[in-house]
């Protein structure tokens, strides 16, 4: 094949890897018969739960704290009349879901340490080799930032519909969190490309800041249309 395809490292694949023998096999084959990794469901819809109960505390604070509570009030009043309000729990219960298929594949990889835990995908060759993103130099920074996108796609749907749904009940609000979600992202990827875990900050804006405080703002319209707020 022409070289100038071939990107290789100055490191050997296995060695910057990262992935531990308890992953890929002392002898560098698959340990077909080792015991799977268990799930602990309970603590991932539990996960699910307390991240919602965070961002509902958020909304609660916006919702007394920026722009009328009286009109956000009324228009609550009139999505109840036309049951309007139960499409909020839908994005509320579509966040959910994203959120936990995305928590549910992290156990698997929890012996894989530093970079390597970027790859989205693991492989072998046939004689067992482990195949891994590039996680050197400009490459892996590439490979690093585009991670950060493909987070995000994984990722904004239900904040998308929030923006869609609750932006005519809290348009100044939703702004808000937009320009947090944005620059939440744009940390992400900076943070990503210089190496795993410098991502945290664009995470905790974007995920955790904005994008439960939406669920939450959506929760707190159903809960106020079923009048149990």
């Amino acid at each position: 094949r022409d070289s100038k395809f071939q990107v290789r490292s100055s490191k050997e694949i296995h060695r910057r890897s990262n992935i531990s023998n308890a992953t890929m096999g002392s002898d560098n084959k698959p340990e077909t018969a080792a015991e799977p990794t268990k799930i602990n469901h309970p603590f991932l819809l539990l996960s699910c739960l307390v991240t919602l109960a965070v961002g509902t505390v958020i909304a609660l604070l916006l919702f007394h704290c920026v722009g009328d509570r009286a009109a956000y009030e009324k228009k609550i009043e009139v999505l109840a009349a036309e049951d309007l309000h139960k499409l909020f729990l839908a994005v509320v219960v579509l966040g959910r879901t994203v959120l936990y298929v995305n928590f549910y594949p992290m156990d698997f990889k929890k012996d894989v340490k530093g970079n390597a835990r970027a790859d989205p995908t693991y492989y072998r060759t046939e004689s067992g080799e482990p195949v891994v993103m590039e996680t050197e130099g400009d490459l892996g920074r590439y490979n690093r930032a585009n991670r950060s996108v493909h987070h995000m796609i994984e990722n904004f749907g239900p904040f998308l519909l929030g923006i869609a749904v609750a932006g005519n009940v809290f348009p100044t609000i939703i702004l808000y969190l937009a320009c947090v979600y944005g620059v939440g992202r744009v940390l992400h990827q900076s943070g990503y490309s210089s190496g795993y875990g410098g991502h945290a900050i664009g995470f905790l804006l974007a995920n955790i800041l904005a994008g439960q405080a939406m669920d939450g703002l959506c929760l707190l319209v159903f809960l106020k249309g079923e009048g149990i707020m």
